[in-house]
């Protein structure tokens, strides 16, 4: 068998650890790809940190707006709230494909541990859908999967893959061991897609449903307190933190919203076209009611758009913010 690179989907969980070290034990030459995007991000420099320890390349892509394309249409559909598994898995490995030219295309997948994604069926649809039929090597369980293209081929030696199935992680440390994978702090499986979570898959479908699905919008998902006022999404710091990025995310058209006199949060208006003034009037009360100064009949809170101080508003805090939530 001659030396072969391999493109492995690199996560940096504990799943993608053990395939990368497999396959770099086995003789092969490991480019681990990480797809980053503000749905699923990871430290970058821990990632590249790892990926060191490991000494494997990193290549990391950011998704474009081909991703957000999927995610409004997905081929098969969603899961449980707006995770669109298999057809996000599909869009990794085509991104994988494109620059992995004819070497070996890898996964740390382990089959049966993620009941909709991680099935036979579902493999079988995410290489039709990445145009890599038998074309995708998931050495952690390769042993209970058909013969890939490569071991076909004599590139991968099937006697060298796992056969591992199921949730259950109780031979993960004699693998390690065995790999002498000699890592701190070893990270659980990967996880954590934002898509998944309710509350923040109520914020996307908002997005969706009014037409502003752009990553410049879904970044500011992340931070604060997100409203609806009619054609305008209302974001609203929760600390001086948050407060700080709204300054630092706002853009050009955004409103900002901040009370001078008394602590409070900062807020941006975000407006599709230009709001009436009871609009900016109603986020002002609501940016009130999350001041200091929220038991006092009236709040100012001053308005300024591109840099601009454009009015200062005296509003009485709202507190019947139900009407707003997004839902």
């Amino acid at each position: 068998m001659g030396r072969k690179k391999v493109y492995l989907l690199f996560s940096g969980g504990l799943d993608s650890i053990i395939a990368a070290k497999l396959l770099k034990n086995s003789g092969y030459e490991v480019v681990g790809v990480h797809i980053t995007s503000p749905f699923f991000q990871k430290n970058l420099e821990e990632l590249k940190e790892l990926a060191e320890k490991l000494g494997i390349e990193l290549k990391i892509i950011e998704a474009g707006d081909d991703y957000l394309e999927m995610l409004k249409n997905p081929v098969y559909g969603y899961g449980k709230n707006i995770n669109p598994c298999i057809d996000c898995k599909a869009y990794m490995l085509r991104k994988l494909k494109e620059i992995a030219g004819n070497n070996i295309i890898a996964t740390g997948e382990v089959l049966g541990q993620r009941p909709m994604s991680q099935n036979l069926d579902a493999f079988r649809k995410i290489e039709k859908l990445s145009g890599l039929k038998r074309r995708i090597l998931r050495p952690l369980s390769g042993k209970l999967l058909p013969p890939t293209l490569y071991e076909e081929e004599g590139i991968v030696e099937r006697e060298k893959l796992l056969d591992l199935k199921g949730r259950s992680r109780k031979r993960y440390p004699e693998i390690l061991e065995k790999l002498e994978v000699n890592l701190e702090n070893l990270p659980t499986p990967a996880g954590g897609c934002l898509l998944t979570e309710q509350a923040f898959a109520k914020k996307v479908k908002d997005l969706m449903d009014n037409d502003e699905l752009t990553w410049e919008n879904v970044r500011l998902l992340r931070i604060g307190r997100h409203l609806r006022i009619g054609n305008c999404k209302l974001v609203i710091g929760r600390n001086k933190k948050e407060n700080d990025l709204l300054r630092e995310y706002r853009r050009e058209g955004d409103f900002l919203l901040w009370t001078p006199g008394v602590p409070g949060p900062t807020a941006i208006l975000r407006c599709k076209i230009e709001p009436e003034l009871s609009q900016i009037k109603t986020a002002a009360g609501i940016v009130a009611r999350y001041s200091d100064a929220k038991e006092e009949p009236s709040v100012e809170v001053v308005v300024e758009k591109n840099g601009k101080l454009i009015n200062k508003l005296l509003v009485k805090p709202i507190f019947d913010i139900n009407q707003f939530a997004i839902t």
